[in-house]
């Protein structure tokens, strides 16, 4: 068997499975083996109807019939990815790459515009030195290590840094080589704890990208809508430090189907973080004070992107990423709060709350359990009476000049200490890749923008309660009562004009400066790193008290609410913390479960978002569906599934049940977003870009044979094939399949 084929666990269900479905069977007639086929499709028909919450560790999974191997699913950035070949062919999501794309373009090639294509490996661009590509090598529970010398009295900052000691002393051990990096991660709240050991490669390349208006057709209005048609779909490779084409030990071939309605999905990637096992009063905060004020920075400086935007190209190839990134984040919460209020969030958690503390008041452990409780609510106040300064201090930092002073003045400070005892993050090997993020910062701005957006910010800096503002801020930009917009802006220009942090050339070079040369800087954004360093410095030490207490207290309530499940016989699947994880689900509809090109057609042009590129409708004119698809009214461009997924989802490879690849996880609906925070498998969906509209692409607008025949595609006088299967050409359950096609 193809090494592409072999999926984990291989005994087994998973093993009788494949055995069903090939023709090497000699003891099993035709009939009796559609009988074993009419059992096995009752089984999965049975599994799917019970498709429910959880995002599983590979360990903790049920006995699904297929996954896809470990190895050929990656971290890409903060999203997911694939292996699709054995010459190291990375399978992603577009909007995932969007930094890459800006980095390499130019007015002359704007790759977000105009999208690209490297027909042979030699063309290949080069992404910046911190866009990397992750493999998780092994996940080992290490609870005990992190955990040691903390007892029921290590409370607040001692017991944080106790185990950000414990911590530090997992990852130097783990470390042990070049190329590899290691995490520590909260499992269960902080219950348990998982080493994650990763093998990181440094060296990647663009090989195929659709421009935005096809990656991301309908634009920042139809993020978490449905329907969609989007091509959220790039091309990577993973290359040794030689240069030579990684070559993966297993990889995902795409499957000759697209899904069909009810057909059972499997999908696997690294969700962010979700909320789901959280006191009413953790919800109330976040939905009636933290997301509103967002929202609202938000929708200021969108608005002050749009305007620079507008007719300017130059600032386009800027601020793309900025503003694609603002702009999902914008719609998500507006999505989460309506969804929010449309399903009564507060009840829900007052009701799960409830339950809760009914179990604890049966139970044996119940001081132990409301003092966890206690402790909790005490973090959770403390916060919140500093939250609208929070907010405003997360969009200050997203500002690129005071973030590269502050980066650099920490550098220097670092650069000073051996590398045993640098802060992480700052160790001689990190200094390229903090390099190439300060480069990719500074080509991520320009000064007529970023002053405008510091304008909207100190304004709203303004509006806050007086026992909220920031002192050094107030002093720093000379605010008081009287200030306005003007002088606030006169006050930001000066500061801009007196800076040269923008020039790439100036940051190569402090980033070689000595501290003591650092210091005697008159940059402004520099001084305001140095003068405000004091006051951030006791921030961190309030923090780490604040994130002690709740370490404390939600293990303990996590320990409450898996032993509540287990009582009521269910398990508990753990919140999602950006490690591997499987999900499984039927693909389901919300009105109609897919859209294809005659629905992409149907829209096209009628709306500035909804504009396609010539190349597209030649193609369509001219080929229709081409091989792929009896009709454009059969090509699948997205589909829908139940299963469960989050933010960092996107790019997760989705799978049918005989492992192969029918389409990638890039966005959800509106409704699936209150999954975060609680999960309800009727309005749960995830939205899908099928492969099947990646092989129209690559085929029919661009032509790129020498791509389609690495991904096992072939075409002659008698159709087309994948792997040497025939394409089939309308949806079909994999189980459906005719069994000479299911080998």
């Amino acid at each position: 068997m193809s090494r592409r084929f072999r999926t984990e666990h291989s005994n087994g269900f998973a093993g009788f499975f494949r055995s069903l479905g090939s023709s090497r069977t000699p003891s099993l007639s035709r009939p009796t083996r559609w009988c074993w086929y009419a059992l096995l499709l009752a089984l999965l028909v049975s599994f799917a109807t019970v498709a429910d919450e959880g995002l599983w560790l590979p360990e903790q999974q049920p006995n699904w019939p297929t996954q896809p191997h470990a190895s050929a699913v990656l971290k890409v950035g903060g999203c997911t990815g694939t292996f699709v070949s054995a010459d190291g062919l990375v399978l992603t999501n577009h909007h995932c790459i969007l930094d890459l794309l800006q980095y390499r373009s130019t007015l002359d090639n704007n790759y977000l515009e105009t999208g690209f294509l490297a027909i042979n490996k030699d063309l290949e661009l080069l992404a910046p030195h911190d866009f990397t590509i992750a493999h998780t090598l092994e996940r080992t529970e290490v609870t005990q290590q992190v955990l040691s010398g903390v007892s029921a009295r290590t409370t607040g900052s001692e017991r944080f840094n106790l185990i950000a000691s414990n911590r530090n002393e997992l990852l130097r051990r783990c470390e042990d080589s070049a190329g590899i990096q290691c995490r520590v991660v909260d499992h269960y709240d902080g219950l348990g704890y998982l080493l994650v050991r990763d093998r990181i490669f440094s060296r990647v390349k663009l090989v195929w990208a659709p421009p935005a208006d096809v990656g991301h057709f309908g634009g920042i209005e139809d993020n978490w809508q449905w329907p969609r048609h989007s091509a959220d779909l790039a091309l990577l490779r993973v290359y040794n430090a030689d240069g030579t084409p990684y070559q993966p030990a297993h990889w995902l071939p795409l499957s000759p189907a697209a899904p069909a309605d009810g057909e059972p999905v499997f999908v696997a990637g690294f969700p962010g973080v979700t909320q789901r096992y959280r006191l009413r009063k953790e919800v109330a905060m976040a939905f009636d004070e933290f997301y509103p004020h967002s929202e609202r920075y938000l929708q200021r400086w969108m608005q002050v992107l749009s305007n620079a935007m507008e007719d300017n190209p130059d600032i386009s190839i800027r601020y793309v990423p900025t503003m694609v990134r603002l702009g999902n984040r914008y719609q998500n919460l507006r999505g989460l709060l309506a969804a929010g209020e449309r399903y009564q969030i507060h009840q829900l958690a007052a009701e799960q709350e409830r339950a809760l503390r009914e179990w604890i008041a049966e139970h044996d452990d119940v001081d132990r359990y409301q003092t966890a409780i206690a402790t909790a609510e005490q973090a959770l106040a403390a916060r919140q009476a500093l939250l609208q300064r929070q907010v405003w201090w997360n969009f200050f930092q997203e500002l690129q000049l005071p973030s590269i002073a502050q980066r650099l003045y920490r550098l220097a400070q670092e650069s000073g200490r051996s590398d045993e005892r640098r802060t992480r993050g700052f160790q001689s090997q990190q200094v390229p890749v903090i390099r190439a993020q300060l480069i990719g910062q500074a080509r991520q701005f320009a000064v007529a923008v970023e002053s405008e957006l510091l304008v909207e910010l100190l304004l709203l800096h303004q509006d806050l309660p007086e026992e909220q503002r920031i002192s050094f801020v107030t002093e720093f930009f000379a605010l008081n009562e009287e200030s306005s917009r003007e002088s606030i802006q006169h006050t930001v220009n000066a500061l801009y004009a007196a800076s040269t942090l923008g020039d790439i050339a100036e940051i190569e070079r402090l980033m070689n400066t000595p501290l003591s040369d650092i210091r005697r800087s008159n940059d402004p954004w520099l001084r305001f790193a140095m003068d405000t360093a004091n006051e951030r410095l006791r921030w961190d030490l309030r923090e780490r008290e604040l994130r002690g207490f709740e370490q404390q207290g939600r293990s303990v309530l996590m320990d409450a609410f898996r032993r509540e499940a287990r009582a009521e016989g269910r398990r508990l699947p753990d919140n999602a913390n950006r490690t591997y994880r499987l999900s499984a689900g039927i693909v389901a509809a919300v009105g109609s479960a897919r859209t294809t090109l005659n629905s992409l057609l149907a829209i096209a042009d009628s709306a500035p978002r909804y504009q396609l590129p010539f190349s597209m409708h030649a193609a369509a004119a001219v080929h229709g569906a081409g091989c792929l698809a009896a009709s454009p009214d059969q090509l699948t461009l997205n589909f829908l599934s139940t299963a469960d997924g989050t933010g960092g989802s996107s790019g997760s490879p989705t799978v049918n049940s005989r492992g192969e690849l029918i389409g990638l996880v890039f966005d959800s609906t509106a409704d699936a977003i209150l999954s975060d925070w609680h999960f309800d498998a009727e309005r749960h969906r995830l939205i899908h870009a099928d492969v099947r509209y990646l092989l129209w692409l690559l085929r029919y607008v661009y032509q790129a044979n020498e791509l389609m025949a690495e991904l096992g595609f072939a075409e002659d006088a008698d159709g087309c094939t994948l792997n040497g299967r025939p394409i089939i050409p309308v949806p079909a359950r994999a189980d459906d399949l005719p069994l000479d096609l299911a080998e």
